[in-house]
């Protein structure tokens, strides 16, 4: 009677299991990887040259190479690292198997003989984890081949929002037009501004000297003396008493290109950048792939709208001032809400303040959502800075 019970209590527990899988949300999130545990040699050999590993994960779904985090550079030892940004979060669906690759970089990209080495994979599927640890809000994994030891950090969610797509940049900051001194009469122009915004961010995401050194420009402060040289070289002015100032879309380009070419100057051991564009008259599909694909590889990009969509409410339509011909920038998007992340250039934080869709939800002037219709009816062109 005692084995009876037993045997009943297991198939319950088991089953319950199987049922606790099956009819969980879709799918989870791994917003974020923290490595406990790494190694610094393998087989007597050095992973990195100067001891100190470069790492960074990639992400494989059924075996095929779907992303990557960011890299962390000079990890030392006994030293506890957490990874996110770039392709982070990365869905994990109920149908996939996936590795989790965790890599050292170098310097040259993988070419000639110093390429990128593996350290660790570590498998799992969706249902793995559930049925080994339960619903929960973070997992303990190890490879028992390399004793690479990692915690990853989830959100579980809906079969919609899994099987999407869902990308953000972080760090963006928000940036709002001033006047011109010292007048006082001209706005600094919505081109500018936008410009300043994605050279900010490769400013101090990546290590870019684009700004102009005056400026001191760490993310926090208003970039007056770059935006003054970009409306320069853009040639952005007011025109009759008009205090809005414009820029036409091929001067942007130019003067994007422009700084493009001093950063490349000022920082010539990291990789060129280079400027973009893709013009209105191109079919919506084309555009929405290309905006994506920029964004999914981490770049900011600027959108000049024809129309001004109803999402992007502020000061400046509020008041009447402007219907359209506006330059905005677009840092993320996610496919299950149909929703881009956009930086409208209605109001300035003293910090940097783009860290996530949350700050979107806010609803704040310095950052709004616009579906997908919205800004496919405003007729964007689409202007960028990528490497």
């Amino acid at each position: 009677m005692k084995t009876s019970k037993k045997i009943l209590l297991l198939i319950t527990v088991f089953t319950n299991l199987i049922c606790m899988a099956s009819n969980l949300e879709g799918g989870l999130l791994i917003k974020e990887i923290k490595v406990t545990k790494f190694p610094f040699e393998i087989a007597g050999k050095k992973i990195d040259k100067d001891g100190n590993p470069d790492l960074y994960f990639k992400f494989f779904e059924n075996n095929k190479e779907k992303g990557e985090s960011e890299t962390i550079k000079n990890c030392q030892k006994n030293t506890t690292y957490t990874f996110s940004g770039k392709n982070l979060p990365f869905r994990v669906t109920k149908e996939s198997d996936y590795i989790l690759q965790l890599m050292d970089w170098d310097s040259d990209k993988g070419i000639g003989k110093n390429k990128d080495e593996v350290i660790s994979k570590l498998a799992l599927t969706y249902s793995s984890l559930i049925t080994q640890f339960g619903v929960r809000n973070s997992y303990s994994l190890t490879d028992s081949a390399t004793g690479v030891a990692v915690t990853i950090y989830v959100e579980h969610v809906d079969e919609e929002t899994a099987a999407g797509e869902k990308i953000y940049i972080k760090y963006v900051k928000p940036i709002d037009q001033r006047f011109v001194a010292p007048k006082n009469k001209v706005m600094e122009g919505c081109g500018p501004i936008a410009a300043a915004m994605i050279m900010g961010y490769w400013q101090t995401e990546h290590g870019y000297n684009i700004m102009n050194p005056n400026d001191h420009f760490d993310g926090t402060e208003h970039p007056t003396q770059t935006i003054l040289d970009f409306r320069d070289k853009a040639d952005t002015k007011a025109w009759g008493d008009q205090e809005q100032s414009a820029t036409r879309k091929m001067k942007m380009e130019d003067a994007l290109a422009h700084f493009a070419k001093k950063a490349n100057e000022a920082t010539p051991n990291k990789a060129k950048l280079k400027v973009d564009m893709m013009w209105s008259i191109r079919r919506w599909d084309e555009k929405k792939s290309k905006l994506k694909k920029e964004l999914r590889e981490g770049s900011p990009v600027i959108l000049l709208l024809k129309k001004m969509p109803p999402c992007l409410t502020g000061k400046w339509v509020n008041a009447t001032k402007v219907f359209g011909d506006h330059y905005i920038v677009v840092v993320g998007f996610d496919d299950a809400k149909k929703t881009y992340y956009v930086m409208p250039g209605w109001k300035e934080a003293n910090k940097s303040t783009s860290y996530g869709p949350e700050a979107h939800a806010e609803r704040d002037l310095a950052h709004c959502e616009c579906s997908y219709n919205e800004i496919k009816e405003a007729d964007p062109s689409l202007i960028w800075i990528k490497r």
